[in-house]
């Protein structure tokens, strides 16, 4: 009896024990992340953003329903993203996942597609099998938040291809932090930084920048502008006040193809020396595949007066034209076939595909490879202490330099790798950050008159500020195809021959973009990779048979040995009891 209410009293101590420590935890939130890429942890610009939110937030996520398991993965995956939110902001937000087909009536599950549809998401059609026959369903990878009367989209899964392989998936597992973070930065911001594209000097059309400008006008407000020799153009002049105010947070000078006039470079000049950030995406040559139609052309330097001022501020854009043995592929004619054009395949050495090395710049970390198109190099010059510059993005270690004027020529794509070991210039730099106090570079040009008036407010270096050089304005060109008869843009990045998206130039110029604007939270994110661990297919193949057996038997023999050890353990403690 005595030792029947000692096991009482041990296991109501023990219970007590459970509980009381249940409890004091349940006042604590932590987790621990053994994975090597801390998949299950959010960043910690993410965690501070939730931490700091003001108001309730409620998410409905349509993900949901009978759908194959990739993208049961996918909603799990949304699920445990949500908890995470869910602890971080402190019961601030609060989710619910919605299956259309719920309720089995067609005109509400139609009423409900198009509703879904008019908030700006975004379907994708699966492949089922229904009676015997073959259909096809829509399901929604995607949710809308509600935020103090506002709605905003969220696309989890940006594919809308019927096929869906572990990559794929592993992609849209990989971004959800970023694609959650990302929206929830976009509805609960008081206000955005403002964003000009320089126009009026034969730049990119806007028609062929429409998506990497419709990407920033998510973040940001993006227009237009024309300086004119304005100079009120880019920024303002209040009475009283001895500087002018910029009017925008950054400039983007994409591609021009002309001359800029003095009055526009020194607007643009101020702009800069008032902390303006600038992304300048510049050609060095003109060139373009229309003019290879011919066979060959000449690519003659690109004057426009901006190559000067860059000098000035510690970067050379070379007269040079860089060809790539890493470059896209392309499909020729090459003669015929009987009454019919044979076609080859090739690759565009003028087209050079930039990949992300091991240790990359957050800004090109884990991108896809990058495009570009008739690109240039850069040379780092007028080394200056106040300014810090770091290699973006490089050529491959087989390219080579074409210096200005050259003849460019299809002829090219027939050589082979031998072709670029000979007199090559390895890992060109084709794009270059520069940050801190730039001189102006027109310091020692301007009249004193210009310098001394209170108008212009005229400042010979500028405040802390950034700018990111591209030697090449194609990287943010988009096609344009024709849809309903009217020309419409198609993604940038986009591939023809695949029907795909294949190149992460969007990606590469957003990044590019929230770093000028010290989004540096959404780069963090972004960069974000999440490794996907496939099985190997022949070690499973030929060891199919032992592998089912380790995994069914083994469990079952080690609760069988642990049983053993428990009643051996139990017999040999109550034998020596005494009775």
């Amino acid at each position: 009896m005595k030792t029947k209410r000692n096991d009482i009293l041990r296991a109501l101590m023990l219970l007590g024990i459970i509980l009381t420590g249940a409890f004091v935890l349940s006042s604590f939130f932590f987790k621990i992340d053994l994975t090597e890429e801390k998949r299950h942890s959010l960043t910690d610009p993410t965690v501070e953003m939730l931490e700091n939110m003001e108001d309730n937030m409620f998410i409905r996520c349509y993900l949901h329903g009978d759908f194959p398991a990739e993208y049961k993965h996918l909603e799990q995956s949304i699920r445990e993203r949500l908890d995470e939110f869910m602890d971080y902001s402190d019961g601030r937000i609060e989710y619910e996942f919605i299956d259309p087909y719920e309720s089995g009536d067609k005109k509400i599950i139609n009423e409900t597609g198009a509703a879904l549809l008019e908030k700006g998401l975004k379907y994708t059609t699966i492949p089922i099998n229904e009676d015997g026959a073959q259909g096809s369903k829509a399901i929604w990878p995607a949710a809308i938040i509600q935020y103090r009367n506002k709605e905003y989209p969220i696309q989890f899964l940006k594919s809308d291809l019927p096929a869906v392989d572990p990559v794929m998936v592993a992609n849209s597992v990989n971004n959800l932090e970023y694609e959650l973070a990302s929206s929830i930065r976009k509805i609960t911001r008081k206000e955005k930084p403002a964003i000009a594209v320089l126009q009026g000097h034969q730049e990119l059309d806007p028609l062929h920048m429409a998506d990497f400008i419709y990407g920033l006008s998510t973040n940001y407000d993006v227009e237009p502008v024309v300086i004119d020799s304005q100079v009120n153009a880019l920024s303002d002049k209040t009475e009283g006040v001895a500087m002018r105010t910029n009017r925008y947070k950054a400039l983007i000078i994409a591609g021009p193809d002309s001359m800029v006039s003095d009055k526009d470079r020194v607007i643009i000049d101020q702009f800069l020396m008032n902390g303006g950030r600038i992304l300048w995406l510049l050609d060095a040559l003109k060139m373009d595949m229309d003019s290879l139609q011919s066979f060959d052309a000449m690519a003659v330097s690109n004057e426009n007066g901006l190559y000067e001022m860059l000098f000035e501020y510690g970067v050379r854009l070379n007269r040079t034209l860089v060809a790539d043995f890493q470059g896209v592929p392309i499909v020729l004619v090459d003669g015929e076939q009987g009454n019919q054009p044979r076609y080859v395949s090739r690759t565009n050495y003028y087209a050079p595909l930039i990949f992300s090395p091991e240790k990359a710049h957050p800004i090109v970390s884990n991108l896809d490879p990058i495009k570009f198109e008739f690109a240039g190099s850069l040379d780092s010059v007028n080394q200056n202490a106040e300014v810090r510059k770091i290699p973006l993005v490089n050529s491959s270690p087989l390219s080579k330099e074409l210096r200005a004027p050259t003849r460019v020529s299809l002829e090219i794509f027939r050589f082979n790798e031998d072709y670029f070991k000979n007199g090559n210039k390895p890992s060109q730099m084709m794009g270059m950050i520069l940050e801190g106090k730039f001189p102006s570079a027109f310091r020692d040009i301007l009249s004193a008159t210009i310098k001394n008036s209170p108008e212009v407010a005229f400042r010979e270096k500028s405040t802390d500020t950034k700018m990111i050089v591209i030697a090449d304005a194609d990287v943010a060109y988009n096609e344009v195809g024709m849809k309903d008869g009217r020309p419409t843009p198609r993604p940038l990045g986009y591939e023809p021959s695949a029907n795909r998206i294949l190149y992460d130039n969007k990606e590469f110029l957003m990044n590019c973009m929230n770093y000028l604007l010290d989004d540096n939270a959404l780069i963090t994110v972004r960069s974000r990779a999440i490794e996907v661990r496939a099985l190997d297919e022949a070690r499973v193949n030929a060891n199919r048979t032992s592998i089912k057996l380790q995994n069914t038997v083994l469990p079952l023999l080690l609760l069988a040995v642990l049983g053993v050890v428990q009643l051996l353990v139990r017999r040999k403690k109550w034998r020596s009891q005494p009775i």
